[in-house]
């Protein structure tokens, strides 16, 4: 009968199965996973997921659909109490990722249940956006935040997340960033990649990337400090890759001269660390760890949100034509190194995986 329940719930696309292994004893679950219609929906999770396989841990992953209905979410709860008798003595773990997701995920009751804040679930809406977003978004990190204690660990994505936790979660959270898949992120010559992307070879360009539409991202400071620094370089172009696959982006950071970032809310921004992976140099305003991530970097800056000290840290790199030594010093920031951490945390929890040197890669 639960394995019924379950499978109805499959079909009619409120939570489905995206990954099984045979034998294994942890269970991914997760609000967010790159699909077709959005290849861009999480795939530094999926990468985590593969990661954890390569270092020789079997798991199953399920996605809560919640971008299409609350009611995923409550199909996610019923499934996380059905699945001890749906599969009796399987899951040793679960592992869940997004703060939504750690509601339904704490109704498991077959093992300790790990949470994974990735930023907005905890820091909540801190710019832009209605009255009504905002409330909600306040209410909902407000919840999220006092449930985190019920968990059996959690790990958040900055150490101002943890701050933002309740006194008695904090001892059991782990400062965690995701981690970069270093092997598709990487450096590569910049004309060739413009040659691929059909950008001209011959202006300055500047990234910006992220979900454009998003508040908290501020793309009206991009644009106006774009507009300063043309005063300087005419030839200059702002590039926005939002919802881009994640196979593709290497490339737009190949093409780039500079990666501008005027996010105000973040927990570890992933474009940061895959843009650093790639050598580019980053100019940015400081939110979540990015102080730490660009903390003696070359041609890195950080510039609080004024658009005329922005600028002319944007020309200043533009004009050097200076790449960043980013991937040298962001080896720890790795998806295997990240996988390494994450298994750490399973074993203390009594989860029996693998120790030892990773796997061969594929």
């Amino acid at each position: 009968m639960a394995r019924t329940v379950l499978e109805w719930m499959d079909r009619r696309g409120l939570i489905t199965w995206e990954h099984r292994d045979e034998g294994s004893q942890l269970l991914v679950m997760t609000n967010l996973w790159p699909f077709e219609e959005r290849p861009a929906y999480g795939p530094f999770i999926r990468d985590g997921v593969i990661e954890l396989r390569r270092q020789g841990v079997a798991c199953d992953v399920l996605f809560l659909r919640g971008y299409r209905t609350p009611v995923a979410y409550l199909a996610g709860g019923l499934a996380a109490l059905l699945l001890p008798a749906a599969y009796p003595g399987k899951y040793r773990l679960l592992h869940c990722h997004g703060g939504e997701t750690a509601l339904p995920a704490r109704l498991f009751l077959g093992g300790p249940v790990v949470a994974s804040f990735i930023g907005t679930d905890i820091l909540g809406a801190q710019v832009g956006g209605s009255f009504r977003l905002r409330i909600k978004c306040w209410l909902r990190s407000l919840v999220l935040r006092r449930h985190a204690v019920l968990m059996s660990a959690t790990t958040t994505t900055s150490a101002e997340m943890e701050t933002l936790l309740t006194p008695r979660a904090r001892p059991r959270n782990t400062v965690m960033p995701q981690g970069t898949d270093r092997d598709r992120f990487r450096p590569r010559d910049r004309d060739e990649a413009r040659r691929e992307l059909g950008w001209p070879v011959d202006s300055k360009v500047v990234l910006f990337a992220g979900r454009a539409d998003a508040p908290e991202k501020r793309i009206w400071i991009a644009e106006e400090v774009i507009d300063i620094v043309r005063t300087r370089i005419p030839k200059v172009e702002l590039r926005i890759a939002s919802g881009i696959p994640s196979s593709e982006m290497p490339l737009h950071y190949a093409a780039a001269d500079c990666l501008l970032h005027t996010s105000v809310s973040e927990g570890s921004p992933n474009v940061v660390k895959e843009a650093l992976a790639c050598d580019l140099p980053v100019v940015a305003t400081p939110a979540g760890d990015i102080r730490e991530l660009l903390d003696g970097v070359e041609a890195c800056v950080v510039r609080e949100a004024d658009p005329e000290a922005l600028s002319k840290a944007v020309i200043d790199i533009l004009e050097t034509s200076r790449r960043s030594n980013g991937r040298a010093l962001t080896e720890h920031l790795g998806v295997d190194a990240i996988a390494r951490r994450t298994l750490d945390c399973y074993r203390e929890l009594g989860l029996s995986v693998p120790v030892g040197p990773d796997p061969e890669r594929d």
